[in-house]
């Protein structure tokens, strides 16, 4: 969801996308379109039951320098992991600009690892594309995020699911009843506990989890 919203408002030179084996990777690849450049990284063996895959991000930015020099990580303020972090982006930055130090294979490169968008929630990001001329329905239907598809359709039962679920409904799409109950079903049991104790750790995206949640009780 993220990357396909980016690449509307940063408008790249060249869009990557790295199959990396996991469960949900053919799921992506069906919607990409004809002018992202695929590339083959299997990490997907080291992903983990939560869909984590350690250090994910620096395998991206080291074979996306083969392409560019300032690359945009698709991070937004809810992203919880280091290596989507300002911390990151400035060592990863460091690193791989000292590797392509001047020497007998390569010209000086100064690598920049941006976080553009880190700044920003999903729902900002939205309304963003939205203030840029963008169309709310064919950002739900072109945006893909699920750890467990089903059918070639979005579970809505996982962490991806819910979060655009709630970013679009704060933007005022509406997904129907069907989705709806599906979604209020899993924060209840997953979400809105963690809340409650203090302990989900999304600060920026909580009150519009509770609000979302409390307009589908109400609704219900």
């Amino acid at each position: 969801m993220d990357s396909w919203l980016i690449d509307k408002i940063w408008k790249p030179d060249i869009k990557l996308y790295v199959d990396m084996k996991t469960r949900y990777s053919e799921e992506e690849i069906k919607r990409l379109p004809n002018d992202v450049i695929i590339e083959q990284l299997d990490l997907g063996k080291w992903e983990r039951d939560d869909a984590i895959i350690p250090l994910r991000n620096l395998y991206l930015v080291m074979l996306a320098t083969n392409y560019g020099d300032d690359i945009c990580l698709g991070a937004t303020a809810g992203d919880r992991v280091l290596d989507k972090s300002p911390q990151f982006a400035y060592k990863a930055s460091d690193l791989l600009s000292f590797l392509y130090t001047k020497q007998h294979w390569t010209e000086e490169r100064k690598i920049n690892v941006n976080l553009d968008f880190k700044g920003m929630t999903k729902k900002g990001l939205i309304a963003k594309y939205l203030q840029e001329g963008g169309n709310l329905e064919e950002a739900v239907n072109g945006s893909f995020s699920c750890y467990h598809p089903e059918h070639n359709q979005e579970c809505w039962q996982c962490k991806p699911c819910f979060r655009k679920y709630v970013a679009f409904k704060m933007n005022g799409y509406d997904f129907g009843s069907r989705i709806d109950n599906i979604v209020k079903n899993y924060l209840s049991e997953n979400i809105i506990p963690d809340i409650l104790k203090g302990t989900y750790g999304r600060a920026d995206e909580e009150k519009d989890i509770m609000e979302v949640y409390n307009k589908l009780c109400v609704k219900q």
